[in-house]
């Protein structure tokens, strides 16, 4: 793609703007190669742990800790406060760069360390690895409660790290906790046990941080590659209804590079009715109220109605759970036997680029089917809030779950539990995503047989500056 200087990142934890030479440092373990004696035991020393006030902050008004919580979470790790006595850093390595990466710091006593763990200056949160080298894309995933949000999520992942599209490598760079939660309650559950994801709990869900490599065709007809960085934000669909709670869990929202919006067609009322199949478990009740209405109303309140004009974010609007028009029957359908929502039940082929045509065809037949069962308020609220709209169809699972009521023996409360036969099959779920690179300028569409590089610019390129001044000096005000 187009090289441009970076100067700027954000952070993927409070969204605060930075440039990657603002970034803090964390010492960590044990000093190298140093030990000393007591009482006849050798043991390793390390710096000592101290309150970082910073981390308190965010741990009080991002994730509503209790003051007690918050003072144990940021009382975790050494200082970072560290004057510039005793620390050094590679001149090459940051002429290279463009801004340190990495510090050895010579304690009083004579014990060193070396750290590359970067932290925000604002929250004070481990910053993914190498981040500032590369662009960077935030793409949030929205949508009601039960609209497959946290499922689609696992899936994209998955299907991005096995990807024939693009020859492709997706790795995990976030702090090795966010990993684990990602594991433990996305990963696990649904690809190895073949259980559903549980529904996003209201709070503040980490940013999962991934490295993203891929090849792709230029306008020539070239191979070409590109490095990104991707933070996927998993948003629960309470929050999104909620004035107060969406500024709380949501705010990554406003600065994101792409939106992709599930919309459960089994929550639209004329469609619930025509699927040939009777599952209260799966199929739930038309809420009173539109909830997806709802959704958009509190987006536009948050940071839309402030603006002249409508969002440049890319806005993606995709039907989940589309497995499920397998088991419709209306004259929509009947009407168009070659209609993709129901009669191709696989990926559509994106091999280097964009398929506009898939794509385009895809968003017409979506919006047409939304206008046939008089549910297209949808899509008049994302063109009323969004300048870039595409409509998508795609299932994570490729299949119908069975849902079940169990009861919980610790709570005695009713929950539903999910789990589906045999691994998932799931088919577009990339599509919306490739969306998102082209109109980021990340990735080339191929349409009338050539390939064009087009889409607005919505990302803020990230990257370094070239100050040669030391953080701890900027710190201290030295020159």
């Amino acid at each position: 793609m187009v090289e441009t200087v970076k100067k700027h990142v954000i952070c993927p934890y409070c969204c605060h703007k930075f440039e990657p030479r603002e970034a803090d440092f964390r010492l960590g373990g044990s000093p190298e190669g140093k030990a000393v004696k007591t009482r006849g035991r050798p043991r390793k020393t390390g710096p000592d742990k101290v309150l970082d006030e910073r981390l308190q902050l965010y741990n009080i008004e991002i994730l509503q800790n209790t003051a007690a919580d918050a003072k144990k979470n940021a009382m975790e790790y050494p200082s970072v406060a560290l004057s510039d006595k005793g620390v050094y850093y590679s001149e090459e390595d940051t002429e290279r760069r463009g801004f340190i990466q990495q510090i050895t710091y010579i304690d009083p006593k004579g014990y060193k360390y070396t750290t590359d763990i970067r932290l925000c200056p604002n929250c004070h949160n481990i910053l993914p690895t190498g981040y500032g080298l590369r662009d960077t894309l935030l793409i949030s995933i929205l949508g009601d409660a039960r609209s497959g949000k946290s499922v689609f999520l696992t899936m994209l992942i998955a299907e991005l790290e096995n990807n024939a599209d693009l020859t492709s490598k997706l790795t995990f760079i976030g702090d090795a906790r966010v990993r684990d939660i990602f594991t433990k309650n996305y990963q696990t559950p649904l690809l190895k046990e073949h259980t559903l994801v549980s529904s996003t709990k209201r709070k503040k869900i980490p940013p999962f941080a991934f490295n993203f490599w891929y090849q792709y065709k230029t306008a020539d007809g070239k191979t070409a590659e590109n490095n990104l960085d991707i933070i996927f934000y998993d948003i629960a669909g309470e929050d999104l209804r909620d004035d107060k709670a969406i500024r709380q869990n949501g705010f990554n929202i406003r600065d994101s590079s792409g939106l992709i919006f599930l919309a459960d067609p089994t929550n639209f009322s004329a469609l619930k009715d025509l699927f040939l199949f009777s599952d209260d478990a799966l199929i739930d009740a038309v809420p009173e109220d539109n909830s997806n209405q709802t959704i958009f109303n509190t987006l536009y309140n948050y940071f839309i109605g402030l603006e002249k004009d409508k969002s440049q974010i890319p806005f993606a609007l995709a039907l989940s759970k589309a497995d499920l028009f397998r088991y419709a029957r209306f004259d929509f359908f009947d009407s168009r036997p070659e209609n993709r929502i129901q009669n191709l039940m696989d990926d559509e082929p994106h091999k280097d680029a964009l398929n506009m045509r898939c794509t385009k065809a895809v968003n017409q037949e979506v919006r047409e089917l939304l206008s046939h069962v008089k549910e297209d308020a949808i899509v008049n609220n994302a063109l009323g809030c969004f300048a870039h709209v595409n409509c998508f169809a795609l299932s994570s699972l490729g299949k119908k779950p069975t849902v079940e009521q169990v009861t919980d023996p610790k709570t005695n409360e009713t929950l539903e539990k999910g789990h589906i036969d045999g691994a998932p099959e799931p088919f577009r779920v990339k599509e919306a995503f490739y969306w998102i690179l082209m109109k980021n300028g990340m990735l080339y569409k191929f349409e009338k047989n050539q390939y064009s590089l087009s889409g607005q610019d919505t990302v803020a390129r990230i990257g370094a500056t070239g100050e040669k001044r030391p953080w701890w000096k900027r710190l201290f005000g030295l020159r």
